[in-house]
């Protein structure tokens, strides 16, 4: 196994461990097990827990945005793709289920909320944390909003989910709650109906072809 591929597994075994310990009680012994290689195996990688944590969510950011990228590349329609992705990676559509892209199995809808918790509480107490996670989003803020046609709508739609796992942190909601779903299914058809509008552009085009020809 090369040295990628260890620190890989090891990467894929914290998220597992912090998902379901949390980040703050994760230990290096804990990971190591579950990985399947000593605690020298993953020090010689990640000296510190610490050290572990940061490269942790940052392939944790790295795995995030390739998801969305493939479904995005995906996508056929281009119009709201990256809030159809985004709710595709969180509210998978029972009516029609997909296999997850190869290298994506750690990262499934009820792995990724709980991991996201983890990781606010665990940045309570170590802002600086969540940098890699900040990066991706501020990567994504710039690509939506250079979409003149839908980008406010769908950033609209990521401030939703944010808000969503807000309520999950402070205990208002959890996955189990039948408003989860529901509030998946709302976002569905909110992107469903943002695709069958005109783009503000094309409706300021027309307005504006319309008063021209206008009779005097």
């Amino acid at each position: 196994m090369t040295n990628a591929n260890t620190v890989e597994r090891i990467c894929q075994a914290a998220i597992r461990t912090g998902t379901r310990d949390g980040l703050l009680a994760m230990t290096i012994d804990n990971v190591a097990k579950e990985a399947g290689v000593s605690k020298g195996g993953v020090m010689y990688h990640f000296p510190t827990k610490e050290a572990l944590m940061t490269a942790t969510l940052t392939y944790y950011s790295d795995l995030a945005e390739q998801m969305l990228m493939r479904r995005i590349a995906s996508d056929p329609l281009p119009r709201m793709r990256w809030a159809r992705a985004m709710l595709d990676c969180l509210f998978p559509d029972s009516n029609t289920p997909t296999r997850p892209f190869e290298g994506e199995e750690d990262l499934h809808p009820e792995i990724m909320p709980r991991f996201m918790l983890a990781v606010l509480a665990a940045a309570v107490n170590n802002p600086g944390l969540i940098e890699p996670l900040r990066k991706l989003g501020t990567r994504m803020r710039e690509r939506l909003m250079n979409d003149p046609d839908d980008g406010l709508d769908q950033l609209m739609i990521w401030l939703a989910v944010d808000g969503l796992f807000l309520w999950q942190f402070v205990g208002m909601i959890d996955q189990s709650d039948p408003v989860y779903r529901q509030i998946g299914e709302s976002l569905r058809a909110r992107v469903a109906a943002d695709m069958t509008k005109s783009s503000p552009d094309k409706s300021a085009k027309a307005m504006s072809r319309s008063r021209k020809k206008a009779p005097l």
